[in-house]
């Protein structure tokens, strides 16, 4: 038996090589944040059995060891993944191996030529909120399991019942004379009420009424103003009664009014309809750009002097291809209008960074924001100038590469 335990655990840590790619994907040394089907893959991991559990724990730890501090954010934060979903040995396991997060929790170093100590601090947090997890008394993981109790042959036990088996089968339980009798008084009456069902009723009524079926209509739908004008509307003609005392007895006189009645009702049957449909459409075409206008306003419009940083801008163009593109382009050249330097300059950034991507066509870009770019290249030297300037040279450069492989 032992020493299938120990071909079991030599196998799981072999086959764990495989799963290591997994792990390496999530705590790469990168600014990108980890995606979320990878914390639950690795979650995952830990669940298939406990020897993957025990390999993922020393392998995070190695990791954690690392000096890079996107590294160190990443393992600890799938290890809090972990102690939340994960394998409940993951626990017990990474509280007897909680140095390198309580080493975590002074780093320290250089600080860093773009963001400063930052990314240090990001880690101290990270290894603080990850120790008062790992050590709450509260939601500690609780792997032992009532003991059953034990029972004889054949033998039905719950959990404080005593030893049963042949000779000595449990009792049945004891119900009172009263209590019976009024539960058989309120089961007969129950049936009493109840009508009993007859099945062939319900069969010949679905036979009388084969074609009771309708099909679900939708009543949202309504047809463009051009389709109503095609349909003429039934009208019923008046019956002509003769008038004595006219002249032609009445009937030309009928025949006319009928005829105006006919063309006001028409009027106003398309009228009305065409007054709704354009209501409808209009209700349609609404659209919300509430996350586009957010998206635009939180990263030109940041209130400070302050550049994009890099990482910024490679959120910006993430969360851009999740939103409409045209209407981010769209605010984007609303913002170039603005008088404010900093403003004016962070958007210009973004506009050229979008040259550098798929997400837009040169053409596209050249119409959208052609003539506000001119308009700043105009204006006084200024760093604002400079980059508009900038712009359309790349541009102008661009359009020149397109035409000649057009071309050859």
């Amino acid at each position: 038996m032992t020493d299938n335990r120990a071909v079991n655990a030599v196998f799981e840590k072999v086959s764990f090589v495989s799963k290591i790619s997994t792990v390496l994907k999530a705590t790469s040394d990168d600014e990108s944040a980890i995606p979320g089907y990878l914390y639950m893959e690795v979650c995952n991991i830990t669940l298939e059995s406990d020897g993957y559990s025990d390999s993922m724990l020393e392998y995070l730890v190695d990791r954690l060891n690392k000096k890079s501090c996107h590294v160190k954010i990443k393992v600890m934060k799938l290890m809090k993944h972990i102690l939340m979903h994960g394998n409940p040995q993951f626990k017990l396991g990474l509280m007897k191996c909680s140095q390198g997060i309580t080493e975590a929790k002074k780093h320290s170093g250089p600080p860093d030529p773009l963001h400063g100590n930052i990314p240090y601090l990001a880690v101290r947090k990270t290894a603080k909120e990850l120790l008062e997890m790992l050590f709450d008394t509260e939601n500690f993981p609780t792997t032992s399991k009532p003991i059953p109790a034990s029972s004889g042959y054949g033998a039905q036990s719950g959990p404080k019942s005593k030893m049963e088996g042949f000779g000595n089968t449990a009792s049945p339980q004891k119900v009172g004379i009263g209590k019976s009798l009024l539960q058989n008084i309120s089961d007969f009456a129950q049936q009493l009420r109840e009508e009993p069902e007859n099945p062939q009723r319900a069969v010949l009524s679905s036979l009388e009424n084969p074609g009771s079926y309708k099909p679900p209509v939708d009543l949202t739908f309504c047809p463009p103003g051009d389709i109503l004008e095609g349909i003429q509307p039934v009208t019923r003609r008046k019956e002509v009664v003769h008038i004595p005392g006219k002249a032609g007895g009445g009937w030309d006189d009928d025949e006319d009014n009928t005829d105006e009645n006919v063309e006001d009702s028409v009027a106003e049957q398309h009228n009305s309809s065409n007054t709704d449909t354009r209501s409808r459409l209009d209700s349609s075409s609404y659209e919300d750009w509430s996350t586009e206008e957010n998206l635009v306003k939180s990263t030109v419009d940041t209130g400070n002097d302050r550049l994009l940083t890099n990482s910024q801008i490679t959120e910006f163009i993430k969360s851009c291809q999740a939103c409409n593109c045209d209407k981010v382009l769209e605010l984007l050249c609303q913002s170039l209008q603005s008088t404010d330097g900093p403003l004016l300059m962070r958007a210009l950034l973004l506009i050229e960074y979008l040259l550098r991507t798929d997400i837009y066509g040169i053409n596209q870009i050249s119409e959208a924001c052609g003539k506000y770019l001119l308009n700043i290249s105009e204006g006084k030297a200024s760093p604002q100038t400079s980059k508009a300037k900038k712009i359309i040279r790349i541009l102008e450069k661009l359009r020149s590469t397109l035409v000649e492989n057009a071309a050859s």
